[in-house]
Formats: structure tokens, sequence, C-alpha cells
């Protein structure tokens, strides 16, 4: 087992250098040493990892995806040896969560100030994410948590594991002196009709609140609401629907009397739209402490996802 690791620390150099003997030079070992190892894992895959052009090697798409799981081991590996160690002189390791603007914002805080009392040698790397790339960051070892309402793994994925914890409502949003308060009816709620008298901003860094917006909009009244604003940035986000007239689609998450105080959601009797949230992790990490900790803070958040209302 452990030659095989070896073998794949010695792969992935070869790769990033794109030379045995460049390779050879940074491990300080031999080119026919180098050369054993590939040929000992192409003996073990049965299939070509390499390939050798004038300029070099380049991975072969089978070499890819042994590269991609290189890194991962590699990664487990360092958190691994870190974690075991007890003597204080060693330093701390640091644990990389990758989420969303809201996440980072609003959701992610409360769990990293429990965290950091619970595990005093670990450091929290709070990162932003792009959806699409997240999840070969998680496999390869550049992430070690995702947190996020998109799903990563509609089919599956070998070697992640998954622990949906939160149906996520989202709901239109306006700042709480907006004049489309101005007509509540006399139970409290707007008519749907109002949200078109109003301008519109878009959330664009994720792409499913804009959907959310059109369907739920469209399935009342029949046309589209007139959109003067798409940004990809939650702060000027939050920041025009305070400032302006504005309404959009944002996740309950966003309308936080601490961190968006002026902000409300607005009754316009729309179809509730959900989102179901996931914490996504390497599956080799299932028994460790911290994952277990993550797991027990997304229940006594959330609750129960079976008590949650669909």
């Amino acid at each position: 087992m452990l030659d095989y690791v070896t073998h794949l620390f010695r792969l992935k150099a070869i790769i990033e250098e794109g030379s045995l003997g460049r390779a050879a030079q940074r491990l300080n070992v031999t080119q026919p040493a180098l050369s054993r190892s590939v040929s000992q894992l192409e003996k073990h895959f049965g299939q070509p990892i390499l390939i050798r052009h004038s300029r070099g090697v380049a991975p072969t798409p089978f070499g890819e995806r042994v590269l991609s799981s290189a890194l991962g081991i590699e990664r487990h590996w360092q958190l691994a040896e870190k974690l075991l160690q007890t003597d204080p002189a060693e330093g701390k390791t640091s644990i990389r969560i990758g989420a969303g603007p809201i996440w980072r914002g609003a959701i992610l805080p409360e769990f990293i100030n429990q965290l950091q009392k619970d595990f005093p040698k670990v450091v929290f790397e709070l990162l932003s994410i792009e959806p699409r790339g997240s999840l070969r960051d998680l496999k390869e070892g550049r992430l070690d948590f995702v947190f996020t309402g998109v799903d990563l793994t509609p089919e599956g994925e070998p070697g992640i594991s998954v622990m949906p914890f939160a149906r996520i409502l989202a709901n239109v949003v306006a700042r709480k002196n907006h004049p489309i308060f101005q007509h509540r009816g006399p139970d409290g709620t707007i008519a749907p009709i109002r949200l078109l008298d109003f301008p519109w901003v878009v959330y664009s860094a994720m792409p499913n609140y804009r959907d959310m917006m059109r369907h739920a909009i469209y399935e009342h009244l029949g046309v589209e609401p007139e959109v003067r604003v798409i940004c990809d940035g939650l702060l000027p986000t939050l920041r025009l629907l305070e400032l302006g007239d504005f309404l959009a689609v944002m996740p309950h998450a966003a309308i936080n009397r601490d961190l968006t105080p002026n902000l409300r959601a607005v009754p316009a009797g729309l179809t509730p739209r959900r989102n179901q949230a996931a914490f996504f992790y390497r599956s080799e990490m299932d028994d460790w402490e911290i994952v277990q900790a993550i797991r027990r803070l997304c229940l006594q958040r959330f609750g129960p996802l079976e008590s949650q209302k669909p």
C-alpha cells in the first residue's frame, strides 16, 4: 500500500514538472527510479498513464484521473499527519472550507466559532467557491469541505460523501420602508401583480435564484418582471436592495437582522421556493471527529431534514 502511495506522489511530481529529469531533481531521486514507479502504476492499473513526447511527458486521460486521486490522497495524508500529532511545536493544520457568499456570511461563522473552540489545533480557512469547479477542488484536496445549495453530485460521485441538511427557503426581498409594503391588504399580504411595479436586481452568482424569480412570478402572472440590474456580488446586491426600490429573490438566510437589518421578506403569496443545502466532503474522512462535529452542528442549527418543510 505505502509503495503505491510513493509511486503516486512521484507521478504527481512528474506530471507537474512535465519531465522525468526535472522531477528527479525536485525529488532527489534517479530517473530510473521514477520510470520504475510509472511502470509499476501502469502495470497495476493496466492502462498507460503517461505519453512521452519531444518536450517531456504528459498524462493520458486516465493519467489525469490517477493524478486527481493522488492529489486527494496527498491532502488526506497531510491532514491525518497533522491531526495525529500531539506536540504543540509541530504547529497547526488548516482545514479549507468552501462555500458561497451567503453561507460564508450568515451560517458558517456560527459553525466555525464553535469548531475553533473544540479543535484548537486547527486553523479554519473559509474560501469562496465556483460551484462548477468545487467538486474537483474537493476531490483533489484544494478544498476539504464544501457547503452549497447547488447539487454537485446529481448522479452520485465515488469518493465523495454528501449530507443534505437543510431546505433553504427563497423569498422576495425588499428594504423595510419599500413602497411595495404600502399595498398590504387586510390579511397582511401583497397582491403578486404589485411585483411588476418595481425594478428587479438579480443576484447572478447563483443562477438558480434568477430561475426561481422568473418561474415564481411567471406561474402567477404569465409575465416576467423587469430586470434592471444583474450583479454577481452579494454585498453590492444587498446594498442596492437597501438603497433603491429594487426587489430580488434571495435565500431566507440573507434576511438576517444582524447582517441586513433593513431587509424584509415581501409577503406576495408566491409559491415558496426551496433549495436543498448539503455538506460535501471526501469519504475517507467519514469517521473523523471534525466531520462528526460538523454533522452535529448542522442538525442543531437546522434540525432533522425530514422534519423540515418540503
